[in-house]
């Protein structure tokens, strides 16, 4: 792995700023000197995550989780810390001239026998597409406007019949395993056979570009399906993955907007209209995973569903889904009832970047979708109608439009529900405890321990006092804490605390230390006097500590002279304990 100099990489830290980072991922909302975000890393609804702007750290108080802005950036996209602060150059406009690589797709090791087959799978069909079994499939693409460029782009190929991809992938010397686990080929009565043959096939991606598996369609009319999807397999699960996401992540990033699609032939169609920040969700059914991949992309959902009953059902769905993960979503003004490509096929591409520029909020769907499946001349139904709908304004951060929605919720309904849908006060939420050393510091030495911690990052003068009259703390891992803010000392004449989570190299001591910084009992100043009290306290402590130790020797000595000396030095001790 390339190594940049510790400067530079300071200076990078220096220079960005972690609320444009995160931002950059994710909404964040001002709250007092600092921000506070729904936490993308574990299944957080609530903002349980702040961005201190000072300090220049993350934390989340629901999973602990907490870092720099490198930090984010290594947890939020997978990648190592060399490509987390070339990431964060990048978006900071920071000059970075080292070289790190090229980015290519993380890959699980054990998932890589399969991802080869599949790469040889798309080169192979890719050719195959323009050989001449092929070109009934390659004319009929470009009769459907799908030019070189984007067979190229999406690496759409054509598989044969008479089990020649198998036979391919057999000659490449992959395993008969592999190949089988991959779900291109199945084991029949009649020995290996390919799934997908005699269609054309789009390759399916994960989040990271590694292919795994294929979306595939017949040309003629036939008794068999039109579209057939890879089945579940060790590296594809259809519920965890947007296809094109890993092409369309950063388009969205960008501009602030992703459209959501059923199909892949639907993203096909918006790239045809010039729309690369398109995703599918290979079916209707949404879930909690394919919307947090949404989330990670900090972008407005314009959801493109089919004008079908079914699609309309899909879209309120979504709408539910997404409104407990935090998405921003607008549905797209689809008067013609046809999917993308169909719109295209009917009305030409102009008709299609029209439509996709014409959007109504969630909130305004729902109501008219609802309206249709309630008789609102029926009081009861017309009360659960009102109710359905008032349950999910009230969840609307922005007080004008819950206004709005009320107010149009009254015309459609009668119903005025402003003060029956308050949402109750979160309440907040503790810290979780998962290490020993994360506990919640105990009355006593444990106390004086955090609140020397606490001082030691406030001033270097602390440092000084602290390795002439202790030198250590009782409790190993806040003492390694503290040894390493005092060799931060010996080059920097301040902490900042992104920087010492730099130096820093066990997660333990990382986390620690943010649980440090955000202590609520912290003094904000520097006190010499709290300095030095807690100093006192300990001492105190541990002689408390050798007296009782010293005691209990006693008890079990029968010699008197033996006993005398024990008693001589617990009277030192006591001596020097006064002196505290």
């Amino acid at each position: 792995m390339a190594r940049i100099p510790e400067n530079v990489i300071n200076d990078i830290r220096n220079k960005s700023d972690i609320v444009d980072v995160i931002s950059h991922y994710m909404p964040l909302d001002k709250k007092g000197k600092n921000y506070a975000g729904v936490c993308p890393f574990h299944d957080d609804h609530d903002p349980s995550m702040s961005v201190h702007v000072d300090k220049q750290i993350y934390r989340c108080f629901a999973c602990g989780a907490g870092g720099n802005v490198f930090t984010f950036v290594q947890n939020y996209e997978n990648v190592g810390f060399v490509e987390a602060v070339k990431r964060v150059a990048e978006i900071e406009n920071i000059p970075f001239d080292y070289d790190v690589g090229s980015s290519v797709p993380k890959v699980d090791p054990a998932k890589k026998a399969l991802y080869n087959v599949l790469n040889d799978a798309i080169e192979f069909t890719s050719y195959e597409l323009k050989s001449q079994e092929g070109k009934p499939f390659y004319e009929y693409l470009k009769s459907r406007n799908i030019n070189d460029a984007i067979l190229e782009k999406f690496q759409i190929g054509y598989n044969p019949i008479n089990d020649k991809l198998y036979h391919f992938l057999h000659a490449k010397k992959h395993s008969d395993e592999d190949i089988i686990k991959t779900g291109v080929v199945r084991l029949t009565q009649q020995g290996l056979r390919d799934v997908f043959y005699h269609r054309f096939m789009i390759p399916i991606h994960d989040s990271y570009g590694n292919p795994v598996g294929f979306t595939a369609r017949i040309i003629d009319a036939s008794s068999d399906a039109k579209y057939i999807n890879t089945s579940d397999t060790p590296i594809y699960s259809k519920g965890h993955l947007l296809f094109n996401y890993h092409r369309a992540k950063d388009e969205a990033r960008k501009s602030g907007i992703i459209y959501v699609v059923e199909g892949a032939m639907d993203v096909l169609a918006l790239e045809k209209a010039g729309i690369t920040n398109g995703v599918a969700t290979l079916g209707t059914a949404a879930t909690d995973s394919q919307c947090k991949l949404i989330r990670y992309t900090n972008a407005k959902v314009y959801l493109f569903y089919d004008g079908d009953k079914a699609g309309q059902e899909a879209t309120y769905k979504f709408g539910l889904l997404s409104q407990k993960q935090g998405l921003q979503v607008e549905v797209v003004k689809n008067e013609l009832g046809l999917d993308p490509d169909e719109i295209i096929e009917t009305y030409g591409i102009e008709e299609l970047q029209s439509i996709c520029k014409k959007t109504i909020s969630w909130i305004e769907f729902m109501m008219n979708y609802l309206a249709k499946k309630f008789n609102l001349a029926n009081y009861s139904e017309k009360k659960e109608y009102a109710k359905l709908v008032g349950e999910q304004i009230a969840k609307l951060k922005d007080d004008f439009e819950k206004e709005n929605y009320y107010s149009l919720l009254q015309e459609y309904s009668g119903f005025d529900l402003r003060n029956m849908n308050q949402q109750p006060q979160t309440p907040t939420q503790t810290i979780v405890e998962n290490t020993n050393v994360l506990r919640k510091p105990q009355p006593g030495i444990e106390v004086a321990q955090y609140h020397i911690l606490s001082q030691l990052l406030l001033a270097k003068q602390a440092g000084e006092i602290f390795r002439h009259e202790l030198g250590f703390l009782p409790t190993d891992a806040y003492n390694q804490l503290a040894l390493a803010m005092i060799n931060h000392y010996r080059e920097h004449d301040t902490i900042e605390v992104a920087d010492l989570l730099n130096a820093l190299e066990e997660k333990e001591m990382k986390e620690l230390l943010l649980h440090v910084v955000d202590w609520k009992l912290a003094y904000p100043e520097y006190s010499d006097v709290l300095l030095r009290d807690s100093i006192k306290k300990i001492k105190r402590c541990m002689m408390d500590e050798k007296i009782k130790n010293l005691r209990q020797q006693a008890t079990e000595l029968s010699d008197p002279k033996q006993k005398a000396n024990i008693a001589v030095e617990i009277a030192k001790l006591k001596r020097e304990k006064g002196d505290y």
